[in-house]
């Protein structure tokens, strides 16, 4: 599968991303440690998964991956990649959608394990490389209760070779994975939670200006992978009817 640099700007005045030399080489790293599956659709789908940290995102991903037969891209792990050549974090995006776009031309079905979506520019982007590849974006958000995303990252591990472990941080007492991990998490609670001054004040999710095609909670185990695997069937079933 050769991976080229792509740019998916939908105006003339949008700027046109250019890869440095060691994000291609990333990009390059990362398609030659793919694993790729066999598809379940006539019609290759692409799903972009939306939700903070600890919510679930990538053990959602992994769990419908199995269901559509579909390649998960991991930004976090392209991040690591980057983190390993000394490249920063600036076009992690892009690189996702370049290989997800050779991935589809391909013929396999692809998630985007990652969060871009929230970002206004970078979801006008995917769109226009999935409308370019012609396929459909299924947006799948994943929700849990506040306390237990923080149970999740409080008892989670994280290694020196991990995203979180291995990041850059100001502290340097025990948990250092933790610390970085609860930091993600309320750098971007913004992105997802508004503030609802009512009854002391708490977080209450955001509505998004773009549709999502299912919103799934994943504090109770059994239950959201049940649901995973009729969201399958329904993402499935629509990526093989024909066009009217």
């Amino acid at each position: 599968m050769a991976i080229i640099q792509q740019s998916y700007n939908n105006t003339m005045a949008d700027k046109i991303v250019k890869l440095t030399k060691k994000e291609l080489l990333v990009q390059n790293i990362y398609k030659s440690e793919l694993r790729l599956i066999r598809t379940r659709a006539k019609k290759p789908v692409l799903v972009a998964m939306v939700g903070i940290v600890g919510s679930g995102k990538s053990s959602v991903a992994r769990e419908l991956a199995k269901h559509i037969g579909a390649v998960v891209v991991e930004g976090d792990k392209i991040r690591q990649l980057l983190r390993r050549v000394g490249e920063c974090f600036d076009n992690v995006s892009m690189i996702a959608e370049n290989l997800a776009a050779e991935l589809l031309k391909s013929g396999h079905n692809v998630i985007l394990d990652s969060d871009a979506a929230v970002n206004p520019k970078k979801r006008k982007r995917l769109l226009g490389m999935a409308k370019k590849s012609g396929v459909k974006v299924f947006f799948v958000r994943t929700v849990a209760e506040q306390d237990v995303m923080f149970g999740r990252m409080l008892s989670a591990r994280y290694s020196p070779q991990s995203f979180f472990g291995g990041a850059k941080s100001f502290w340097s007492g025990k948990n250092k994975g933790v610390t970085v991990a609860i930091r993600e998490m309320w750098r971007r609670t913004p992105h997802h939670y508004r503030w609802n001054s009512n009854n002391g004040g708490q977080w209450i999710l955001k509505k998004f200006p773009f549709k999502i095609f299912v919103e799934i909670d994943t504090i109770n185990e059994m239950l959201w992978k049940k649901m995973v695997g009729v969201v399958a069937k329904k993402i499935l079933r629509i990526a093989s009817a024909p066009k009217l």
